[in-house]
C-alpha cells in the first residue's frame, strides 16, 4: 500500500530531511540522474522508513537498498577516504567536515561538489572533504 503523507506530516517530514537528511537526499538525487525522473524525497522517505532502510532521524541503514529500489538496478555500496580516485561507472557521495558538523552532497566523480542539499552549506564552504561513499552497479 502506497504510504499517504498528509500535509501535516508532510512539513515535520521536511523538517527532519532539511536536518539530517543530507545523505539520503544526495541518493535520491543519483537516482534522479540515473532515471531522469524527479522522485519526491518525502514519499521516498516513508516509504523506506518503513521499510527500516533508515531511521525516524534519516540516518541510512540500507543506502545501497535505497538506491537500487529507487532506479531499478542493483548497487553497492563502500566507504572510501577523500582521496579515493571514483571509477567512470562509479557515483559518488562526499562527506565533508567542519568541526563537529559533517555534510553529505553529491560529487561529480572527481571530488567537486555538484548537489548540496542545502544550498550552499557551510560545512562544505569552511570545511573538508573527509570520505566518501562509493555506489557501484553490480552485474
Amino acid at each position: 500500500m502506497e504510504n499517504q503523507v498528509t500535509n501535516e506530516s508532510r512539513q515535520r517530514l521536511m523538517k527532519t530531511l532539511g536536518e539530517y537528511g543530507c545523505y539520503f537526499l544526495s541518493v535520491v538525487k543519483v537516482a534522479e540522474e540515473i532515471t531522469g525522473k524527479r522522485i519526491d524525497a518525502v514519499e521516498a522517505f516513508c516509504r523506506f522508513r518503513d521499510k527500516k532502510y533508515l531511521d525516524e532521524e534519516a540516518t541510512m541503514l540500507n543506502p545501497d537498498g535505497i538506491l537500487s529500489e529507487l532506479t531499478g538496478k542493483k548497487f553497492s555500496v563502500h566507504r572510501e577516504t577523500a582521496d579515493y580516485k571514483t571509477a567512470k561507472n562509479e557515483h559518488e557521495i562526499l562527506l565533508f567536515a567542519n568541526g563537529k558538523y559533517q555534510h553529505f552532497v553529491l560529487g561529480n566523480g572527481k571530488g567537486e561538489v555538484v548537489y548540496d542539499p542545502l544550498g550552499k552549506s557551510n560545512t562544505v564552504a569552511n570545511g573538508s572533504l573527509i570520505a566518501k561513499r562509493i555506489f557501484t552497479p553490480v552485474a
